[in-house]
């Protein structure tokens, strides 16, 4: 069920674009120097070339070029890619998986690995009892100009792209997209079953380990259609979900639960891999949203901007998602036929799961500055709530109130929770933990102590309140 070995990764993920450049770049050297081995007489583009590099020092200039670009390149890279894993201690290894799949990183180390294959080619094929290589050597000093100014640009682009604003902006763009290819999975999925839950069904089991990276809709539905018109596919195994040998990804309603002649064909429709795909589902860059906020949330040596920043981007791709509802019934997903395949998708209570267990996290590190931007977060959620995400909503802030009492009565944190008490009476939500915990701090701060936490006595309230 694996999807790609990892050399089939490697070249999805970064080698197609640089091995394309570098193959350019050898034809390149080789019809040059077929041109400069067949070159006979003086003409005048030859000439020409010769006044920029005399043929007499053809070759000594293509070896000097050759060995410098090479030595240049490696020094480079090596001090660009520690630069990198640097950001990634602090920042987690998705900022490594972001440079690795950048366009124009891949276009960069083609260059100079093509820049390099082509000096060497020229210089290899050059003849002495031959003409000499005056049409590679003029063309290795104007590739020897541009890798000056590109090695500029990937400097630059480096160093721009391990700012936090930079991975956290890209993982935004990438949840965005993927978000679009699930909804057309969504579009075409049942929100709920609709066969009697009693019904027979087969579990279909996964032979293998690993993330669902993609789901073959057709397959399934051709599936249901064999099965009979009253059948319907329950998917377990949901995009970005880890699974393990011998776990259900997928239940056949109508068939008997022994009956094991269709589960082939349901287990070919799951891809699995090793990695997850951020291009197929919004839920990995959701985690990673999470993991960067968590690393820089819970110490005191990080600035607490990194993780407020993730926050925020967090909190803008809940707001957008439930704004538009989880199915976002648009022109790509309205006009679809509805196939009999039930898929739930969650991503938004994954993503206020998220808020929830960074608040737990902050209390660590008392960053309580990032503890009110995560409540913030909540209040601009409550009124784009739809009716399905009442639930998940409620328990995400009610689940973390404890660690919020960690905090001292700061101003932002003391107007953040006021101001998500009065969003969840708006909702229609239950704020009572909420009330215990503004109580809590503030009995606190009136006994002088830094957080309700320090001192049991003092956070806990009467038990007649309720």
């Amino acid at each position: 069920m694996h999807e790609a070995s990892r050399l089939q990764r490697g070249v999805a993920e970064f080698l197609r674009l640089p091995l394309m450049v570098t193959i350019s770049f050898c034809v390149a050297g080789v019809v040059v120097s077929v041109l400069d081995a067949s070159s006979t007489g003086r003409s005048g583009l030859r000439a020409a070339a010769e006044s920029l590099v005399p043929g007499g020092g053809a070759v000594d200039f293509v070896s000097a070029v050759a060995t410098s670009l090479l030595t240049v390149t490696s020094i480079t890279f090596s001090v660009l890619l520690l630069a990198v894993q640097q950001t990634a201690s602090s920042l987690t290894p998705v900022v490594l998986d972001q440079f690795l799949r950048r366009k124009p990183n891949q276009a960069y180390f083609g260059f100079f690995v093509g820049a390099s294959a082509f000096t060497f080619l020229v210089l290899g094929l050059a003849r002495e009892e031959g003409p000499a290589p005056v049409y590679g050597a003029c063309i290795t000093l104007l590739l020897t100009i541009v890798a000056l100014v590109v090695l500029l640009m990937l400097i630059h682009a480096t160093i721009d792209q391990m700012r936090p604003e930079s991975v956290m902006r890209s993982i935004h763009e990438l949840a965005l997209e993927a978000r679009e290819s699930e909804l057309r999975l969504l579009g075409s999925t049942r929100v709920e079953r609709r066969t009697f839950p009693g019904a027979a069904e087969r579990s279909v089991k996964v032979l293998d380990s690993g993330y669902v990276v993609t789901i073959d809709l057709p397959k399934l539905a051709e599936v249901a259609r064999r099965v009979g018109r009253n059948a319907e596919i329950l998917i377990e195994g949901r995009l970005g979900e880890y699974l393990v040998f011998a776990e259900v990804v997928a239940r056949v309603v109508g068939v008997d639960a022994d009956d094991d002649s269709y589960d082939a064909d349901v287990l070919s429709a799951f891809g699995i891999d090793d990695v997850r795909d951020v291009d197929a589902e919004s839920g990995y860059a959701l985690d990673q949203l999470e993991n960067i906020a968590w690393a820089t949330a819970t110490s005191a040596g990080q600035s607490p901007s990194t993780a407020i920043v993730a926050v925020r981007s967090l909190s803008d791709l809940l707001g957008r998602w439930l704004i538009s509802g989880e199915r976002d019934r648009s022109d790509r997903s309205k006009d679809r036929e509805e196939l009999p395949i039930v898929y739930t998708d969650g991503a938004v209570a994954r993503g206020l799961s998220a808020l929830s267990n960074l608040i737990i996290a902050s209390a660590e590190s008392r960053q309580v500055q990032t503890c009110a931007e995560l409540v913030r977060s909540f209040t601009r959620l409550a009124p784009r709530l739809h009716p399905s995400d009442m639930e998940s909503f409620q328990t995400a802030i009610d689940a973390c109130m404890p660690a919020v009492i960690q905090h001292p009565d700061a101003p932002a944190l003391h107007n953040a929770m006021t101001e998500l008490e009065a969003a969840l009476h708006g909702a229609g939500l239950d704020s009572r933990r909420l009330a215990h915990a503004r109580e809590a701090i503030r009995r606190a701060s009136e006994r002088m102590m830094p957080k309700p936490s320090d001192e049991p006595e003092a956070a806990a309230l009467e038990h007649s309140r309720p």
